[in-house]
């Protein structure tokens, strides 16, 4: 299994439960060594950081509310990984996050409670990017948050990737997220890669992919339809 992602782009990778979705982004993240090749960033091999240090791929959890710890402030746990600056610098650089994420920056002594489910997974990006990291890793970033929020959350991760130009890996069971936040996709199946490649290529001659494949693509149109046609009933 191989894919290459680049600055300012973002590959979804899309499978069901068991594919090996969690243990491909596991190893991107340096918490498991793969058990052939390597993950490179930069041309660097990602590990496990050590104590003191922070990694080049930060991680948005599915659930924010579990993402974040519920006895510390929303700004405390922004500026976590900013231990190595000073207090002037540190609170100025959770400012910043904080209102590059929508989230008033007067708000940073509250607690998690204190914000909606939407208002949490934006903490919980600007935490990921803190340490300005090369890679974003987004693990279901919407599944857990209402519809109307969706769109917002999807909106706001292209727009920070287009302002800090990071590479992005996003995780999904459902095409229609990897439509509107993708430039590339794969395809895990049963832990074996099923397509890499650009979403257009992928949805233009889904007639010569693996069935699975093709079946994806169809839902994916089916459920754009049924969209449509709802919005026009109403």
């Amino acid at each position: 299994m191989e894919f290459t992602v680049d600055p300012g782009r973002t590959t979804a990778v899309i499978g069901e439960s068991g594919a090996g979705k969690s243990t491909l982004i596991r190893c991107v993240a340096g918490l498991e060594k793969p058990t052939k090749g390597a993950v490179l960033v930069g041309g660097v091999e990602v590990t496990a950081p050590k104590h003191g240090t922070t990694s080049p791929v930060q991680m948005v959890f599915q659930n924010p509310t579990d993402a974040l710890n519920p006895v510390r402030s929303v700004g405390w746990s922004v500026a976590e990984p900013l231990r190595n600056l000073g207090k002037r610098d540190r609170r100025a650089r959770v400012a910043e996050l904080m209102t590059s994420v929508g989230i008033d920056p007067a708000r940073y002594k509250e607690r998690p409670k204190a914000f909606s489910g939407g208002q949490l997974q934006r903490i919980v990006i600007a935490r990921a990017l803190a340490s300005s990291p090369d890679v974003l890793l987004c693990d279901e970033p919407t599944s857990a948050l209402d519809v109307s929020v969706q769109a917002q959350i999807i909106n706001l991760l292209l727009d920070l990737q287009e302002k800090y130009q990071f590479a992005c890996i996003v995780v999904t069971h459902d095409l229609a997220v990897a439509r509107a936040l993708a430039d590339d996709v794969v395809v895990l199946r049963h832990g074996s890669m099923l397509f890499s490649g650009s979403l257009s290529e992928m949805i233009g001659d889904a007639a010569d992919l693996d069935p699975y494949v093709r079946q994806l693509v169809r839902s994916s149109h089916e459920m754009e339809i049924k969209k449509v046609e709802h919005e026009q009933v109403t």
